[in-house]
């Protein structure tokens, strides 16, 4: 988690808050949102959680990286309805009660940071033991099918006045896990900030076997946050599971 920490003062100007994730989960659940109670998995430095305390009723905001923590509690300090913890993903079901959130959001290719097939299940087994009756489970991740099928070794570089943010990828198809290399460049004083995580590849056909052994029946799948369909060019694979 080093290295995120590293990145943490720059963290917004790589990934700025993305309004159609918002409005992506607005659309998840037809009950009035501050009615609603919202969990927010790898939260980073709470962008998303801010926004959406706005108008949910509860929103707890969890990841792993205490630099990242840290910085989300300092931005929210002033929202009664907001929480924010030092929290892993894999333990929800001992860290929050059955029936406790009406949405789990889990975007930012966060769930492919956990380690094999049977962790994902047991994160989604758990997100299901939280949730209550009616309760959506949204997550994003990168599309793998396209990934492996198309042999993409890289994402589109993300660069503005501050940071040059290029991203490769290495795919080993005997581990079914991609080497995810990053080079953050600061421009101001020309340091570089470099990192590689290997990345579970999860396909499609995967995602959905493991949601439905955890016990979520009604699942969707799509291509972007504007839930337009899912394709073999889509970039970002995006699941609606209850």
């Amino acid at each position: 988690m080093d290295f995120y920490e590293s990145i943490s003062k720059y963290y917004h100007y790589i990934f700025p808050l993305n309004k159609m994730q918002l409005d992506f989960i607005g659309k998840s659940h037809p009950q009035a949102k501050d009615q609603l109670s919202v969990l927010d998995i790898g939260c980073a430095i709470g962008d998303l959680s801010l926004e959406l305390a706005k108008s949910y009723q509860k929103v707890t905001g969890i990841d792993l990286d205490k630099g990242m923590i840290d910085k989300a509690i300092t931005k929210g300090k002033n929202y009664k309805n907001l929480e924010f913890r030092l929290q892993n993903m894999l333990e929800l079901d001992t860290a929050f009660g059955s029936n406790s959130f009406d949405i789990i959001a889990c975007f930012g290719n966060t769930l492919v940071h956990l380690n094999s097939d049977e962790e994902v299940l047991q994160f989604f087994k758990n997100t299901k033991a939280v949730l209550k009756k009616d309760g959506k489970l949204l997550f994003q991740i990168i599309n793998y099918d396209r990934i492996i099928d198309q042999k993409i070794d890289h994402l589109p570089t993300i660069e503005n006045e501050v940071i040059k943010f290029e991203r490769n990828y290495e795919y080993h198809s005997s581990l079914g896990k991609v080497d995810f290399e990053t080079i953050l460049s600061i421009k101001k004083n020309d340091n570089s900030i470099q990192n590689c995580i290997a990345l579970l590849a999860l396909r499609k056909s995967k995602v959905e076997e493991l949601l439905q052994k955890a016990g979520f029946t009604n699942i969707s799948f799509f291509g972007n946050f504007k839930r337009e369909d899912l394709t073999e060019n889509s970039m970002p694979l995006i699941v609606e599971a209850s």
